[in-house]
C-alpha cells in the first residue's frame, strides 16, 4: 500500500499573502524617506515676508537644486535666501542671504549680502554692505559707500565709489573712476581703488 501525503494548501496562502503585502507597502510608503522628495521641482512656497516669486524654470545645470526666477518691477524691502537665479527691478533695500544665488538688478538703494559665493549684478547701488566670503558684486554705475567684512570678495564698479571700508583679507574693490572719499583698509592683501 502506498501512502499519500496530504497536499498543502499553498494557493490559499498566496491569495492572502499578496493583498496583505500590498496593503503593508501602501501603508508604509508614507514613512519612506523617498516621500521627502515628492515635491522636488515645485519651487519655494509662498511667504508673507517676501515679494512674490515666479515658478521654477528648467536649467541645464547638473545641480539638483531648482533655479527659481523671480521678476519684480520694484520693491521696498526684499529678502532673497533661496538658491536660484533672480531678476529684480528697482529696489530700495535688497538683502541676499545664503549661497548659490545670482541676482541681476536695476537700481538698488541698499544692498546687503550675507553669505558666501553670492553674485549680484546691478546698474547702481547706493550703499553696499557685504558680510561673507567669495562674493561677487558688479555695477555699471557708481556705488555710494562700501562696507565689506570677509575674505576673497570681488567688488567691481565701472564708475566712482564714494567711500570704502574693508575688513578682511584678499578682497578686491575695483573702481574705474576711483574712490572719492575715505578708504579704510583693515586687512591684508586687499586691493582698493582704480583698475590696475
Amino acid at each position: 500500500m502506498v501512502s499519500r501525503r496530504p497536499v498543502a494548501r499553498r494557493p490559499l496562502t498566496l491569495v492572502v499573502a499578496v493583498p496583505v503585502a500590498a496593503a503593508l507597502v501602501a501603508a508604509l510608503s508614507a514613512c519612506s524617506p523617498l516621500s521627502l522628495f515628492a515635491n522636488w521641482g515645485s519651487g519655494p512656497g509662498p511667504s508673507s515676508s517676501r515679494t512674490a516669486e515666479a515658478t521654477a524654470t528648467p536649467t541645464r545645470s547638473p545641480l539638483p537644486t531648482p533655479s527659481p526666477t523671480a521678476t519684480a518691477a520694484g520693491c521696498i524691502d526684499r529678502v532673497i535666501s533661496t538658491p536660484g537665479v533672480y531678476n529684480v527691478g528697482n529696489c530700495e533695500n535688497l538683502t541676499v542671504s545664503g549661497s548659490n544665488i545670482k541676482v541681476t538688478a536695476a537700481h538698488l538703494g541698499t544692498l546687503t549680502i550675507m553669505g558666501d559665493s553670492l553674485k549680484v549684478y546691478a546698474a547702481t547701488i547706493g550703499a553696499l554692505d557685504v558680510k561673507g566670503s567669495v562674493n561677487t558684486v558688479q555695477t555699471n554705475d557708481g556705488i555710494g559707500a562700501i562696507f565689506l567684512t570677509g575674505d576673497r570678495n570681488m567688488i567691481t564698479c565701472h564708475a566712482v565709489v564714494g567711500s570704502a571700508i574693508v575688513n578682511g583679507d584678499d578682497n578686491t574693490v575695483l573702481a574705474d573712476g576711483g574712490v572719492d572719499g575715505a578708504v579704510q583698509n583693515n586687512g591684508q592683501r586687499n586691493t582698493i581703488g582704480g583698475q590696475p
